[in-house]
C-alpha cells in the first residue's frame, strides 16, 4: 500500500466521524424525532422521545467506540462497539476512569481536555488499553457536551489496527524495494509454487529481462556444482532442486552453481538461500542470493596453471645449473678457474630471469636481452668498440635464458680470446628476420674484428659446446661458428615458434636424447 492509498484509507475511516457526532448532538438537544438505524434485523425507525434515551439508543448502536466522560474523568456511558475494542463489558466501562482505557502519555492529554474543553473538536491518535493488557492504535474524536447542565465529553474512538498493518506492510515492502534496487548481487524471492514475487535490479540484468512472474526454473536454469579441495565438476543439484530444498524449509549455504542459459555459459555463481516465513513460522516462499564469482574461478584457475608453470621452470633452472656446474667442474684447471666460470654463468643466468620478471614472464625484445648482455662490455666515454641494431623482434619467454647463457659464452669467448681483449678489436652484432618452409626465423651474426691470433684449443672447450647445444635444443634452431684469424665469425639462427608449450616439448624431449646419448 502506498502512502497515498493509506490516506485514503485514513480519510474512509475517519469520514462518519464528524457526521456521527453532529447527529448525537442534534438528538441530546432534541432536534431531531426519529432515525433510521442498522439493527440485527435490517434497517429500524426509531422515534425519539426525550434526551437522554434516544441517545443511548443511538451512540449504542453506532459502529464506531463511542463514550461520554464527566469533568472528573468517570465514564458515564460507553457503547457495545467500544467494548468490543477494550474486551471491557460496556455494563462495567460506566464509573471506570477514562484513564483506565488509554496508554501513557494519553491519559494526561486527556485529563487535559476534562480540565479546558475544546472549543470544536479535536482529533488526535492514541494507543487505548485492553482488558488483557495489550494495546491497539485508535484515532480520537473528542467534543465537548453538556449534560444534565454538567459539562463532558463526548469521544468517539476509531480502530486503526488494520490500517496500521497496512501501514507497516507498505513500510516494509518500500524497504525491500530499496535494498532490492541497490544491492549489487542479484536477490531473487519467490513464492510457494516458486515463481518469482521479487527480484533485484542486478537479477534482471543477469536474466535479461524481468523475471518476476516467472517459475525460478525458467527465469534462471542453472547446476550446483560440488565444493572442497577437490572441487568436483559432477552436477548435483538442478534450479528444481534448489527451490525444492529452499521450500521444504532447509537453507543452503555457499554453493558454487553454474549458470546453464546460452547468454552467460561460462558464468559461476555462489549461491546461497533459504525459506521465507511468515508470522506463524510458516513457509511461504524462499529467498535466493546469487554472487557472480565467475571472475575469482578464472583467477583461480589462472593461478592453478602459473603455480604449475612455476614449479616446471624451477625444475629446468636447476636442472640448467647443475649441467652448466658439472660441465664447468669438468674442464677447469684449477678451484679458482671453476670459480670465475661458474660465477659468470650464473650471472647470465640472473640477467635472464631478471628481464623476464621484469615483463612477468612476457615476450622479451631481442634488443633488450643482447644490450643488457654486452653491457658489462661497452666502456663508458670511449668510441664505440661494440654495435648491435637489428628489427625490433619478441622472442618466446622459453628462448630467453639459453639466448642469454649463450650471448654471455660468445662475450665471455671475446672479451678473453677475442675481439675485445685487445684495444683494437671490435664487435658487431646484427640480426635479421627471414622467412623459411617452416615459418619466420631470427639470424643473429656475431663478427669480431681485429682480435689476436685465435686459439683454438680454448674456444673449442665448454662454452662452444655449451652454445652449439642450447641453440640446437633449446631453440630448436643451428650455430655456425667459424675461428677466423682475427676473431669469432657466427651465425645463430632460430625459429620464432608462436606456441611455446609445444616448442618446450620439442626441446625437452630433445635434451632428454642428447643426455641418453652421451
Amino acid at each position: 500500500m502506498s502512502d497515498h492509498d493509506a490516506d485514503d484509507e485514513l480519510a474512509r475511516l475517519t469520514q462518519p466521524l464528524p457526521d456521527a457526532e453532529e447527529t448525537v448532538r442534534a438528538i441530546y438537544h432534541g432536534a431531531v424525532d426519529a432515525v433510521v438505524v442498522q439493527g440485527p434485523r435490517g434497517p429500524q425507525i426509531v422515534t425519539l422521545k426525550g434526551s437522554e434515551e434516544p441517545y443511548r439508543i443511538l451512540v449504542d448502536r453506532m459502529t464506531e467506540g463511542a463514550l461520554t466522560v464527566g469533568q472528573d474523568g468517570t465514564i458515564l456511558f460507553a457503547n457495545r462497539r467500544l467494548a468490543q475494542m477494550t474486551g471491557h463489558p460496556a455494563e462495567d466501562s460506566a464509573g471506570r476512569n477514562l484513564g483506565d482505557f488509554l496508554a501513557e502519555p494519553f491519559a494526561d492529554l486527556m485529563r487535559h481536555w476534562l480540565e479546558f474543553p475544546p472549543d470544536r473538536a479535536v482529533r488526535h491518535e492514541v494507543m487505548m488499553c485492553r482488558a488483557d493488557g495489550s494495546q491497539f492504535p485508535a484515532l480520537l474524536w473528542v467534543g465537548a457536551i453538556v449534560l444534565d447542565q454538567l459539562p463532558a465529553l463526548l469521544i468517539t474512538a476509531t480502530d486503526l489496527t488494520a490500517q496500521k498493518q497496512s501501514e507497516q506492510i507498505a513500510a516494509a515492502e518500500r524497504f525491500v524495494r530499496s535494498i532490492l534496487e541497490q544491492a549489487s548481487d542479484a536477490i531473487i524471492v519467490c513464492d510457494r509454487s516458486g515463481r518469482i514475487t521479487h527480484a533485484s535490479w542486478a537479477a534482471q540484468e543477469l536474466v535479461g529481462r524481468t523475471p518476476i512472474g516467472l517459475r525460478f526454473v525458467e527465469a534462471l536454469p542453472l547446476s550446483g556444482m560440488e565444493t572442497g579441495a577437490e572441487r568436483a565438476v559432477t552436477p548435483v543439484l538442478d534450479a528444481g532442486a534448489i527451490v525444492h530444498h529452499l521450500l521444504a524449509g532447509q537453507s543452503m549455504r555457499n554453493i558454487e552453481v553454474r549458470a546453464l542459459w546460452s547468454w552467460r555459459a561460462d558464468g559461476f555463481f555462489l549461491l546461497n538461500g533459504g525459506p521465507l516465513l511468515d508470522s506463524h513460522n510458516l513457509t511461504i516462499g524462499c529467498i535466493v542470493t546469487l554472487t557472480d564469482i565467475t571472475e575469482r574461478r578464472r583467477a583461480e584457475e589462472k593461478q592453478t596453471i602459473l603455480v604449475a608453470e612455476l614449479n616446471h621452470r624451477v625444475k629446468n633452472i636447476l636442472a640448467i645449473v647443475r649441467a652448466v656446474a658439472a660441465q664447468t667442474l669438468v674442464r677447469s684447471l684449477s678451484l679458482s678457474a671453476f670459480k670465475e666460470a661458474f660465477d659468470g654463468r650464473l650471472k647470465a643466468l640472473s640477467l635472464a630471469h631478471d628481464i623476464l620478471t621484469s615483463i612477468r614472464w612476457g615476450r622479451v625484445e631481442l634488443d633488450t636481452l643482447v644490450d643488457q648482455s654486452l653491457a658489462p662490455y661497452r666502456a663508458p666515454g670511449s668510441a664505440p668498440r661494440i654495435v648491435s641494431e637489428g628489427p625490433k623482434v619478441l622472442l618466446p619467454t622459453r628462448a630467453v635464458v639459453p639466448l642469454s647463457m649463450v650471448l654471455h659464452e660468445l662475450a665471455t669467448n671475446a672479451a678473453k680470446y677475442g675481439a675485445l681483449s685487445v684495444d683494437c678489436g671490435s664487435l658487431e652484432v646484427r640480426w635479421g628476420v627471414v622467412e623459411r618452409n617452416n615459418g619466420r626465423w631470427v639470424e643473429l651474426r656475431w663478427i669480431e674484428r681485429n682480435g689476436p691470433p685465435a686459439a683454438t684449443n680454448i674456444r673449442e672447450g665448454f662454452g662452444t659446446k655449451l652454445i652449439r647445444r642450447s641453440v640446437s635444443y633449446d631453440l630448436d634452431g643451428q650455430a655456425d661458428l667459424l675461428f677466423a684469424a682475427d676473431g669469432l665469425k657466427g651465425t645463430l639462427a632460430f625459429p620464432i615458434l608462436e606456441d611455446p608449450a609445444t616448442s618446450s616439448a620439442i626441446a625437452t624431449a630433445r635434451r632428454g636424447a642428447s643426455a641418453g646419448a652421451e
